[in-house]
């Protein structure tokens, strides 16, 4: 019997029963965590669309009061792309894209570009912090999550950069 070769199922077997005996084999050890809520997963998507479009309309404000200066004229295409980006994952959910609560009346107008870069430094360190805690708020979907890091990437990488420039 000691001499008897074993049947190649053994080992898997044997594994499989420590694997279950340690508690690696149950169902509790092998979920994946609920994916977020339509409903909140929308209200995340109008958190960070929403802090976008007032981005857009506080630099049109500024371009509206001071003509097309940088870095205001290319941070707005990119707040725009930003918004378009975050409307593509409404659209693809089917869902209804939102409507801007923010104009450039609805936002404060600054005396100085110095003052309005000195506000577009605060507003980037903002939008990062927007992106953050959305990120780390839930298990969100990987378009989204891809959306998010870009957009705080970009915020982070360029627009704060380009600001802080601006503003000292």
């Amino acid at each position: 019997m000691f001499g008897m070769p074993l049947p190649r199922s053994t080992p898997i077997l044997a594994a499989l029963a420590l694997l279950t005996a340690t508690g690696c084999g149950t169902d509790s050890a092998l979920t994946v965590p609920d994916p977020v809520p339509a409903d909140e997963l929308e209200q995340i998507l109008s958190t960070a669309i929403q802090d976008e479009f007032h981005a857009e309309a506080v630099y049109a404000g500024v371009i509206d009061d001071f003509g097309s200066i940088t870095p205001f004229s290319n941070i707005i295409r990119a707040e725009v792309r930003h918004s378009a980006a975050i409307a593509r994952l409404y659209e693809n959910r089917g869902w209804s894209v939102p409507q801007s609560a923010w104009t450039p009346a609805t936002v404060p107008h600054f005396g100085t570009v110095s003052e309005a870069c000195s506000v577009g430094v605060e507003a980037e360190i903002a939008n990062i912090q927007v992106y953050d805690d959305l990120l780390a708020g839930a298990d969100l979907p990987a378009d989204v999550v891809r959306v998010f890091t870009s957009n705080r990437a970009a915020s982070l990488n360029n627009h704060l950069p380009a600001f802080e420039r601006c503003s000292g």
